[in-house]
């Protein structure tokens, strides 16, 4: 079962394409050496007995090999299963786990100055884009266990430093907590931080999620009803119809304002002006010209004053009284 557990990462994370030789043969001695046949790999075949060798010695080759036979078909599976497919085919011709070992360390093993300038250049330009932290980070560690591996290892210091500058803008402001914080600078204690974190805005963009579909939930049932106010009068917007009748209401009422404004004005000033005293007689003295508030003669008792007033009447004298002056 543990086998199975790390041939499964060694497929998933750690498969051969050429550039990772060194992180993937380690990970195969792992599993090898958990199956008891990591000796495959460095042993070709059982050497034949000699002519003249007895039958226990043919019978202990005989049990060495077919044990040999059975391994060496297990590791060329692992081995050949755990490459991507154009190299599976380049090397499947081989019929030992030992010859494929064999071609693998003269084709990847041998480390030039090229190389390892390939390697820098990935390890330093390495952007984690949109793959996960762990996607990530295991890139990265890859590539610096091939550098170590290669002759030119990094301090974890600048691992951390690396993997930092790595990150998208989005967490600008995690970089400059992580650095200026008290922490120690190792990439598992970055890996932990960098887990929680990418948890903590999965979370916030959940929640910012549903605070948008409520909103436009609640923007919909506003565009259903002004749609349906649009169906009933198509013509007319309600606000509109509001300011409409407000405004004719306030200039209804200014004008209705400047109009008792000159009407009470022109009573005052042209009304006494344009009354001719002469067509009236006064309550008082009955003589004409004048008014009974402005007669100079002694007041007649209210009873001639009510007979003047009648005489007045039958005759179709509109006194001032009469008129509504008085």
């Amino acid at each position: 079962m543990a086998s199975n557990a790390v041939f499964a990462e060694l497929m998933r994370a750690y498969k051969l394409d050429g550039n990772n030789f060194t992180v993937w043969k380690r990970k195969l001695l792992y599993l090898l050496t958990s199956e008891n046949i990591d000796y495959i790999v460095e042993m070709a075949e059982p050497n034949l007995p000699a002519e003249h060798a007895t039958d226990e010695e043919k019978q202990e080759y005989e049990d060495e090999f077919n044990k040999w036979k059975k391994d060496n078909k297990n590791a060329r599976v692992f081995m050949l299963g755990s490459m991507a497919d154009s190299l599976a085919a380049e090397y499947e011709s081989e019929d030992t786990a030992y010859g494929i070992m064999q071609r693998l360390e003269q084709d990847f093993g041998e480390v030039s100055l090229m190389k390892v300038l390939g390697l820098v250049n990935k390890f330093v330009t390495s952007k984690m884009g949109e793959k996960s932290v762990n996607e990530h980070m295991n890139k990265l560690i890859v590539l610096a266990e091939e550098l170590k591996n290669a002759g030119y290892p990094f301090q974890e210091e600048v691992q951390v430093m690396v993997v930092l500058n790595s990150l998208p803008p989005s967490w600008e402001q995690f970089k400059i907590s992580f650095c200026h914080s008290e922490r120690t600078l190792n990439m598992r204690n970055l890996r932990q931080h960098l887990l929680m974190e990418e948890d903590r805005k999965q979370n916030q963009g959940k929640e910012r999620g549903s605070h948008h579909t409520e909103l436009h939930l609640g923007e919909h049932r506003n565009n259903s009803n002004r749609k349906n106010w649009n169906k009933r009068r198509p013509d007319h917007d309600l606000r509109d119809k509001i300011n409409f009748k407000r405004d004719r209401d306030q200039r209804h009422h200014r004008d209705a304002t400047r109009d008792k404004g000159q009407r009470s004005n022109y009573h005052n000033n042209n009304s006494y002006q344009k009354l001719d005293k002469k067509n009236y007689r006064c309550h008082n003295c009955g003589e004409s010209g004048h008014f009974r508030s402005e007669c100079s003669k002694r007041r007649k008792p209210n009873d001639n004053q009510n007979k003047t007033d009648k005489e007045d009447s039958r005759k179709g004298n509109h006194s001032p009284k009469a008129t509504g002056f008085y």
